[in-house]
């Protein structure tokens, strides 16, 4: 079976790069002869193709072919979406979490069974807004997003704004922890913040609350919690009393360690629910070689009442 998904892919791609990609023979054949080219995509961008690039040419690839009105311009990705013209500023941090949101759309799936027409999200791990814009564009009524790293979140704030969200969404600069303080981050770093990396002697301190302040700060009631912290969706849950849970109709939770210990949690806290993957993932900047082995997916919970 994972023969067959892995000729999938490969004929997918295949069919993409000729789909996108006007010089695609000679890129292709580029590819084969490990000699240096320069691909043109038909939508009028162009990426030169190392051998060591090869991937993210293949990223670029990926989007033009799942959103054929992107355009891509310095630091900014522009594109439809459900009517609008978008603009996403992602900074030196490349556009591939954008490209997730929006032309992969993880999250597809969960929204036919997430009824969040008219209700607050909360979005912990907020990253560049991404998620926020998509969640509003399903239905929600406001988005409160915490994202930890000032990178990103200067990106958040100016894709918000540029984008006409500022009255439905506000980004604060703050991680959701076990506990609350201050968290040291390192803001050279283009890795995904998270867990289990490698601690800075320099660098910005960002002030940490647990989820129960978080709820009782924006009045939550009936919300969506949306979780993707790279390995702290432990710490904040099992951290948090059952009412301040419960505060919470649904739970969209991207787990990196495995989903068993938090269904007992979700278990104990009276929802159902279920859960994709896992799927293994090596992240080799990670500190140590246990957390490098990441077991990803989602855990999609609906409170009972």
């Amino acid at each position: 079976m994972k023969a067959y998904d892995d000729l999938l892919a490969r004929a997918e791609t295949l069919h993409f790069i000729i789909k996108t990609t006007s010089n695609w023979l000679t890129v292709v054949a580029g590819r084969l002869r490990k000699v240096d080219t320069v691909a043109h995509f038909r939508g009028g961008n162009s990426i030169s193709v190392t051998n060591a690039s090869w991937n993210e040419y293949i990223l670029h690839v990926h989007l033009f072919a799942r959103l054929p009105s992107a355009k891509l311009e310095k630091d900014t990705l522009s594109f439809d979406y459900m009517g609008r013209r978008l603009s996403m500023k992602f900074g030196r941090y490349g556009f591939s979490t954008i490209y997730e949101i929006f032309a992969f759309d993880p999250y597809g799936d969960f929204m036919k069974k997430l009824y969040i027409n008219n209700l607050v999200v909360i979005d912990i791990g907020a990253a560049f807004g991404d998620t926020a814009i998509y969640f509003l564009f399903k239905g929600a009524r406001k988005v409160i997003g915490y994202e930890a790293f000032p990178g990103y979140f200067d990106c958040a704030v100016s894709n918000i704004g540029n984008n006409g969200f500022s009255d439905l969404c506000e980004i604060k600069l703050c991680a959701v922890g076990g506990k609350s303080g201050e968290l040291k981050v390192d803001t050279n770093s283009t890795d995904m913040f998270g867990t289990n990396v490698s601690v800075s002697a320099d660098g910005a301190l960002v002030p940490v609350i647990t989820l129960e302040e978080a709820v009782k700060l924006d009045n939550v009631e009936n919300a969506l919690l949306k979780l993707d912290t790279e390995g702290y969706e432990y710490e904040i849950l099992f951290n948090s009393n059952i009412e301040t849970i419960r505060k919470f109709k649904y739970m969209l939770i991207e787990y990196h360690y495995g989903y068993e210990s938090i269904e007992r949690f979700l278990t104990q806290c009276g929802y159902e629910y279920f859960h994709t993957g896992p799927t293994d993932v090596y992240v080799p900047y990670l500190v140590d070689e246990d957390s490098r082995h990441m077991k990803t997916g989602h855990v999609v919970a609906t409170r009972i009442d």
